[in-house]
């Protein structure tokens, strides 16, 4: 999938740096900059190479962040994996874990950690399939379906309110 087909999704994408997380010099205010607009869309990635980045509220979206490198407990880490694997929705295998998407409104109010180990990304943005992680490695799609609206059960312990 590239950009464009993000966007028209409802996606609003950004550039990124070619093999970097950090946004491309051509975006004045960052993530905020993020669009759907096309023909935007279609400027910034004329040029080779660039990742692509996702504005993640402004899509309406919550994406939790599974890194195996810094979980403090395996336990509590699989029980999380297996209920968001079970939610069958959107899923990213980044280079240290995986990226769930949820939809969740804009409004929300998400901690940014559930416990080590597990990030919960709403404000800012996360790298999109088929970008190039620094280390070289690809962002690839593993369950490619539209995401879901998140779990009753992790919604309890993902906000403040």
């Amino acid at each position: 999938m590239n950009a464009v087909a993000y966007a028209e999704k409802g996606w609003f994408v950004m550039p990124l740096k070619p093999q970097s997380k950090e946004p491309a010099p051509c975006l004045r205010h960052g993530y905020l900059d993020a669009t759907l607009d096309i023909k935007q869309i279609e400027r910034w990635f004329s040029k080779p190479d660039l990742n692509i980045g996702l504005a993640i509220a402004q899509s309406n979206l919550v994406v939790l962040d599974f890194d195996i490198r810094n979980i403090a407990s395996r336990t509590l880490w699989e029980s999380y994996r297996r209920l968001c694997v079970t939610s069958n929705t959107h899923t990213v295998k980044t280079d240290n874990g995986y990226h769930f998407y949820y939809l969740a409104d804009k409004s929300k109010q998400f901690k940014g950690k559930l416990i080590p180990g597990i990030d919960i990304k709403h404000k800012g943005y996360v790298v999109l399939p088929p970008s190039i992680h620094p280390n070289g490695s690809t962002y690839h799609v593993i369950n490619n379906v539209d995401p879901v609206e998140l779990p009753a059960e992790l919604e309890k312990v993902m906000c403040w309110n």
